[in-house]
């Protein structure tokens, strides 16, 4: 008898020290299991969704974005185009054993399926292992099922539809109060507003939203915004929720004027507009950085790619950097010349697609361009002023 309860004894810690790595891992312990099992669809929701990662896997591997764009909901045309944005990096990205794992599927009316999936794949030449465990919902179309969307739901506000899992309803609310108040917050500093209703979707796992969004950068974020895009961000980060609406919102309207903005330039206008308001200082007066540190030639921000930085410390300099050099252009110039700059940015062809590294070149080069058009100085007396003007802070 005691065999027995020693036996029992040791399949409970099993169980508990399995259940505590699976919670630990967000689920990538599941997912893990879910790759040495044989797959074998059953019921006909399975199916279909097996049919759909067959087809994915086969666009991907093939590297064919039509292919690819014939699987997802057109009807949806901001999902749209952030698969349509996904795949441009994704076909330029050092990716191997991509793989899509069904753990449940099923039918719960007759043109929606919803599903819980594995993804699985190594990034990059160090292989690095990427896993996330997802709820997808699927479409039913007279071309097939469709990839729809992760399964959200929805509530709106006067400016705002928010998007969320179920289980962050709670978070969803606090969002849709939070998001008006950044929402008057941006259009009250930056003179710009949205081009109709901004939607804001919640994600539970900053690696998903990665997954959803750049899977080329190096960390993992809070919030993300692309021209013609969704505001992706995760739920639940510690401070204020309106600082993080406010920054995304200000990349989508200056990004909904022009998509030809530096990498620097973004996060500058996104930081002083949207950050600054809700934290209650820029980064000197709070603190963040002194104006020893970020007495550095603007150079530095153009040869340095802020996705690619690991280092927490620099990339706090470079975003607080960026931060500081809008000020300067504003204290010194004015609003109304910094709008000109963006209208002036407007003037030339739009990119069509998210951010990617290979602008960068062109894209300084229009923004110096606009710097002589609208404030009458050249690179080099910009960066003379900026860092005197820093230096006096």
């Amino acid at each position: 008898m005691r065999k027995y309860y020693v036996m029992a004894g040791v399949l409970i810690v099993a169980v508990i020290i399995l259940g505590l790595i699976y919670a630990i891992s967000g689920g990538a312990f599941e997912c893990e299991i879910a790759q040495l099992m044989k797959q074998e669809p059953d019921g006909f929701a399975e199916l279909a969704v097996y049919d759909w990662i067959t087809a994915k896997l086969e666009a991907m591997e093939a590297r064919d974005i039509d292919r690819y764009l014939a699987l997802i909901d057109e009807t949806d045309k901001e999902y749209y185009t952030e698969q349509r944005n996904w795949f441009l990096i994704y076909q330029d990205s050092e990716t191997a054993d991509f793989s899509i794992r069904v753990l449940k599927a099923t039918q719960v009316d007759d043109t929606t399926i919803v599903a819980t999936l594995c993804q699985r794949y190594l990034y990059g030449p160090e292989k690095e292992k990427r896993i996330v465990k997802y709820e997808a919902r699927f479409v039913k179309t007279p071309d097939g099922w469709k990839d729809a969307d992760l399964n959200f739901k929805g509530i709106e506000t006067e400016h705002f539809i928010i998007k969320y899992p179920g289980s962050a309803e709670a978070k969803a609310m606090e969002v849709s109060t939070a998001s008006e108040d950044a929402y008057a917050s941006v259009v009250d500093g930056l003179g710009f507003e949205a081009q109709g209703k901004t939607t804001i979707k919640l994600y539970t796992d900053r690696k998903m939203l990665r997954e959803t969004s750049d899977i080329r950068v190096a960390y993992l974020y809070n919030g993300w915004a692309e021209a013609g895009e969704s505001i992706k961000m995760y739920a639940y980060r510690k401070g204020s929720p309106e600082l993080l609406i406010a920054h995304e919102l200000v990349h989508k309207i200056t990004l909904e004027i022009t998509d030809s903005q530096t990498a620097w330039l973004s996060e500058g206008l996104a930081a002083y507009f949207g950050n600054r308001p809700f934290a209650g200082g820029n980064p000197v007066q709070l603190g963040s950085s002194t104006a020893e540190d970020l007495s550095q030639p603007i150079s530095w921000l153009d040869d340095t790619t802020l996705t690619l930085l690991t280092d927490a410390e620099n990339r706090v300099l470079y975003n607080d950097m960026a931060a500081m050099v809008v000020e300067f252009i504003v204290e010194a110039y004015g609003l109304d010349k910094l709008q000109a700059i963006l209208l002036e940015l407007s003037k030339y062809p739009r990119y069509n697609r998210g951010y990617d590294y290979a602008m960068e070149p062109e894209l300084q080069q229009r923004l110096y361009q606009a710097f002589e058009t609208v404030l009458g100085i050249d690179k080099d007396t910009l960066n003379k002023q900026w860092l005197a003007w820093i230096g006096s802070q």
